[in-house]
């Protein structure tokens, strides 16, 4: 599981640098792993960003954006929060984010998680960031069915 953990936190860095946003989140429901997209398997923040990998209060899966994802097995691109799907309050209210890209983590056809991308200000994503954002999401999928085979291998 620690091997996971390091893997996700490698890729959500990378992935704030390389698109230079202010947070960057993975995450997965992976009941034999622990893990549930209600708390982030890994993130990685800008500096002077509030962290929301504590933060377990939003039941994530009744979540418009997140309704959408599973709908639309596609990234949602969100410049700013003036069309829909809307943004949980507490995103914008508490945490400041206005602008965001959401990667769907699949498994088969199965809406595993997410990879998130938040930005404090309205912005205008790139097809490069969105490509990077969907290249972090196929590798944690990637990462994910690999740390499942090696849990589900022990047991029988």
């Amino acid at each position: 599981m620690k091997v996971l953990r390091d893997e996700l936190a490698l890729i959500c860095g990378d992935l704030l640098r390389r698109v230079g946003a202010q947070r960057a989140t993975i995450r997965l429901d992976a009941a034999d792993l622990g893990l549930s997209v209600d708390l982030p398997a890994a993130e990685a923040v800008a500096p002077g960003t509030r962290s929301i990998a504590a933060d377990a209060s939003l039941d994530q899966r009744s979540l418009d954006t997140v309704r959408w994802l599973a709908e639309h097995r596609r990234v949602l691109v969100q410049p700013d929060f003036s069309a829909p799907p809307s943004p949980p309050p507490a995103l914008v209210e508490i945490y400041g984010v206005q602008a965001q890209v959401l990667a769907p983590v699949l498994t088969g056809s199965a809406l595993t998680g997410w990879v998130s991308v938040h930005s404090v200000e309205p912005r205008r994503w790139s097809g490069d960031d969105v490509a990077r954002a969907e290249e972090a999401a196929a590798t944690t999928a990637d990462r994910l069915g690999a740390a499942l085979q090696r849990v589900r291998g022990r047991c029988p």
